[in-house]
């Protein structure tokens, strides 16, 4: 009778285990997980070269895991679980009071000088480009979330990738040795940084993309390109429960009275836009997305170019990743004609053949301080195919 009964309850769990996995692999598939902000596995395709080395075994016990029947309730539990026992790390994010900010790890003793070295080379390229068609290019140098807001972990956690800030430092050096203009927002976003950032994503706020603003249109003053600098802007928190990277990695489990902010400027410019060459609605946000950080110029996009009619005013061309989209919200009520590039949509020319067409008076590279070296995408601005 026990074995029956031992019979019974083994079929039952391997039944339920093939049924679930068997609705894992046939049901309507998400291309990408909202809260975790990444790309979900593809199924691989088998080769014998994959089936002999075991790849692909791996790689479809991935996509099963990411493709899991019953898996974000599954995660969310889980979450709840973690954070009702009060774990200082919970999805590799650490709790520190009412911020979010990633667990590192090990810290890493030294950098990859190779990659720095490769992303500094590109960065002259496109320095010389610039004099050659004579604009001015400038590096802004953002510092991430989790840099501004170090001092908030515990003490008995690493608050860094790196176990000092020899890859911050060498790095501004190798810009300054090679004749790089740059502007370093730490020395103004790190005096006030709860203000200027986020608690539960890893950009900065739009207090601090304004700031941004503000010091760039000084500095650009100082290089002799005279521009307006709109000051009459109102910012105000939007009500919405605003989901950060950080808190989506915690499926929103976790109670937070962090905002996203709205702007309003008091004298409206008007503009054309388009993006990846098609015109779309003539608006810097995206109201569809005002409880996510894509709330700032819809999210990330190959290229954006809009135009104010202003032929007095500069032509401004910007490159970077997500730390440019609330900064491009109000840059372009000081520009005659902004175009943005984040290369790690944008499919089109390279840099240099870029700007040579373009013929911008203003180049301005935005790169926060833990993605400085990374050679892919904006690293090298296609100048590494």
């Amino acid at each position: 009778m026990k074995n029956a009964k031992h019979i019974v309850k083994t079929v039952l769990f391997c039944g339920t285990l093939a049924v679930f996995s068997a609705v894992s692999v046939f049901s309507p598939k998400e291309k990408g997980s909202f809260y975790e902000n990444r790309r979900l596995a593809v199924f691989p395709v088998p080769s014998v070269e994959t089936v002999l080395d075991g790849t692909f075994f791996s790689d479809v016990e991935t996509y099963i895991s990411d493709h899991f029947a019953c898996r974000v309730p599954l995660l969310r539990l889980n979450i709840r679980k973690e954070l009702a026992l009060h774990n200082p790390v919970v999805s590799n994010t650490v709790i520190a009071g009412d911020t979010l900010l990633p667990y590192h790890g090990k810290p890493r003793t030294d950098y990859d000088h190779e990659d720095m070295q490769t992303v500094l080379d590109a960065l002259s390229q496109v320095n010389t480009a610039c004099e050659t068609v004579g604009a001015r290019f400038v590096y802004l140098s953002i510092p991430e979330q989790s840099s501004a807001l170090r001092y908030k972990y515990p003490s008995y956690l690493t608050s860094g990738t790196y176990t000092d800030d020899s890859m911050r430092t060498d790095f501004l050096a190798g810009l300054d040795a090679r004749g790089i203009d740059c502007l370093n927002m730490a020395d103004y976003l790190c005096t006030d940084p709860e203000k200027y950032y986020s608690k539960t994503d890893h950009h900065y706020n739009f207090y601090g993309a304004y700031e941004t603003y503000l010091r760039t249109m000084e500095h650009l003053q100082t290089l002799g390109i005279d521009t307006p600098v709109t000051t009459d802007v109102t910012i105000e928190p939007i009500e919405r429960q605003f989901l950060g990277s950080r808190s989506r990695k915690l499926l929103g489990e976790y109670p937070t009275d962090d905002k996203l902010y709205r702007f309003t400027l008091g004298t409206p410019v008007s503009f054309t836009r388009t993006d990846n060459g098609k015109p779309v609605a003539s608006t810097v946000v995206n109201e569809n997305f005002n409880n996510v950080y894509d709330y700032y110029m819809g999210g990330d996009i190959g290229e954006t170019i809009i135009k104010t009619n202003r032929p007095g005013l500069p032509r401004v061309l910007v490159i970077g990743d997500s730390f440019t989209n609330p900064l491009e919200g109000i840059l372009y009520t000081s520009c005659d004609e902004m175009h943005s590039l984040d290369y790690r949509h944008y499919d089109g020319e390279n840099i240099l053949d870029y700007i040579a067409k373009y013929q911008p008076d203003v180049v301005l590279y935005v790169r926060d301080d833990l993605t400085c070296i990374t050679t892919e995408g904006n690293g090298t601005m296609g100048l590494a195919e």
